[in-house]
């Protein structure tokens, strides 16, 4: 009798699948040496004191935990996992409160290959314990200080593959803020990593990934580590204080914060001393995941563990192809050139002389400095013409199209701002011709009205200027307003008026920094005719989103 081959491969694949399926995927782990390090960093308040911490042998995972190793967590425990997650974009970025979505179920996954994320803390040391339990190997996260020490993998520069000042190197070696990226999210809700602080910009290179990436298609590290500083941040096992804990780790029965580690594909390169954190409570996210650690070295890999890698190798191969064929993005445009007739803003520019380049897209920002929006598309010669442009500064970018993808931005033309509002009337802040202080910007307004309020880390800095042209219809006696958060009571502004001081008000606490509340300076007098408006910051913790002058 002749034995069918097929159906016994298949019996025996079956069979091997029923027998996976019932276990832990058991994590493919680098083994760490035992060494010495510098941990921290004498540039970063929250990387110091710098320290030397000794740390014996130990084991990391070579990958951040994937959604398939997570997901017989699930199948195996049926853990009741959060179903509202935040990971929704607008063009904002991440939307204040959590929407429904899971960590099977997000707009930011798309493969079992990629990190897990949208799973809170409770959720990520249940997994730690089961995984344990499972397989009675004393698994659990990783400390700051082994992290660290392992992403370092004895480097001493601000990455491990060397300083890279302009971040050109980056996307060999992460998935960050990418060209990538800003074709990407500007397709899909019209958000930018562009003049957006909390991404820190975006990177000069390509890595081919607008979201998470599958784990481990960029360079490792000189461990052999992969995507250390990148596609998730990563919980430790710390509590997050203040400055570094000594001996680089620090615990405690409950954390008011919890201690993550790296960076993630929503912003650009992190030195490896960046150290985020998120409420020991916080809702699940998008951009959390984690990976596990084990003391000593695991001296086998479980079946379990083989076949994963074989899958997560197959996986990984097809994601290159993929990215193998893509076309590349071309070059960007060149000598935008601005001119403003009858009050409609004229570009012109060169046309761009790649094969392949079908068309042109213009964007422009509210006010320099904040995010692009894209404002026109399907250009198919060298010239556009912008009729809603206002008395405001606005600055421009033009991009090259070529098979959906668009390239860099061009080089920036600014309009001059003219009047920006009339007396009696509102002064909005993103109408300020001139805008100065370290961190200053605008950011989209968290106050009833839609438009920009003024900000910084921390709030507007003390010293920090903001200038607006205005023009009074007639000279009087005008009571002077101000839409104002702030979490505490500060010295609040001066105003001067052509340089000269006019008054002063105190900002009083608003109940936080989205409590917005409007309140009232000093009655001052106001001659007809065109000026200048200047507001001088006199303290930081506060945000300012307009002023307004109304006669007396």
């Amino acid at each position: 009798m002749k034995v069918n081959k097929f159906l016994i491969t298949l019996s025996l694949s079956v069979f091997a699948g029923c027998v996976y399926a019932s276990k832990p995927i058991e994590p493919i782990m680098v083994t760490i040496p035992a060494g010495s390090f510098d941990m921290g960093d004498r540039a970063n308040q929250e990387a110091e004191p710098l320290r030397k911490v000794t740390l014996p042998e130990f084991s990391l995972g070579k990958y951040e935990v994937t959604v398939s190793e997570f997901r017989r967590f699930i199948e195996a425990t049926g853990y009741k996992m959060p179903n509202t997650c935040h990971h929704e974009i607008s063009s904002g970025w991440f939307t204040r409160t959590a929407t429904p979505g899971s960590w099977q179920n997000n707009s930011i996954n798309t493969s079992e290959y990629q990190p897990v994320n949208c799973v809170d803390f409770k959720a990520v040391e249940s997994y730690v314990k089961w995984i344990g339990e499972e397989t009675g190997l004393p698994y659990r996260l990783p400390t700051e200080a082994e992290w660290e020490y392992a992403a370092r993998a004895g480097t001493t520069e601000k990455f491990y593959f060397g300083n890279d000042p302009e971040q050109t190197i980056a996307c060999e070696y992460e998935n960050v803020a990418d060209l990538t990226g800003e074709n990407v999210h500007q397709r899909d809700s019209g958000a930018s990593f562009v003049n957006y602080l909390n991404a820190g910009g975006k990177s000069n290179c390509v890595d081919h990934a607008g979201y998470a990436s599958i784990v481990g298609m960029y360079k490792g590290n000189p461990f052999g580590l992969h995507d250390m500083m990148s596609n998730v941040m990563e919980y430790t096992a710390d509590c997050f204080v203040g400055e570094l804990p000594m001996g680089g780790h620090a615990t405690a029965k409950e954390c008011k914060y919890r201690s993550l580690r790296g960076s993630d594909w929503h912003r650009n390169a992190k030195p490896i001393s960046w150290r985020p954190m998120r409420l020991a409570d916080f809702d699940a996210g998008g951009l959390e995941g984690f990976r596990l650690a084990l003391d000593g070295k695991r001296t086998t890999d479980s079946s379990s563990t083989q076949i994963f890698a074989q899958e997560l190798a197959q996986a990984q191969q097809r994601e290159q192809q993929r990215r193998d064929a893509a076309t590349p993005n071309p070059n960007p445009v060149t000598n935008v050139q601005l001119d403003k007739v009858d009050g409609v803003v004229i570009l012109n520019w060169d046309e761009s002389q790649q094969q392949g380049v079908q068309s042109y897209r213009v964007y422009r920002n509210d006010a320099p400095g904040t995010r692009f929006r894209l404002i026109a598309a399907n250009i198919f010669d060298t010239q556009f013409k912008d009729a809603n442009a206002d008395f405001h500064a606005y600055e421009y970018s033009v991009v090259a199209v070529r098979n959906h993808e668009q390239s860099d931005y061009s080089e920036l033309v600014t309009t001059q701002a003219g009047v920006t509002a009339k007396i009696p009337g509102r002064i909005e802040a993103e109408a300020a011709f001139t805008m100065s202080g370290e961190s200053i910007r605008l950011k989209k307004t968290s106050d009833i009205e839609v438009g920009y309020s003024v900000t910084g880390r921390g709030g507007i800095p003390a010293g920090a200027t903001l200038s607006f042209q205005v023009h009074v219809a007639q000279s009087g006696e005008y009571q002077l307003s101000y839409r104002v958060s702030s979490p505490r009571n500060t010295k609040g502004f001066i105003v001067l008026v052509n340089d000269k001081e006019l008054t002063t008000s105190q900002i009083a606490e608003t109940g936080g920094w989205n409590n917005w509340q409007t309140q009232k300076g000093n009655i001052v007098y106001l001659q007809d005719g065109e000026h200048s408006i200047t507001v001088k910051s006199l303290d930081n913790n506060w945000k300012l989103n307009w002023l307004e002058l109304q006669p007396k």
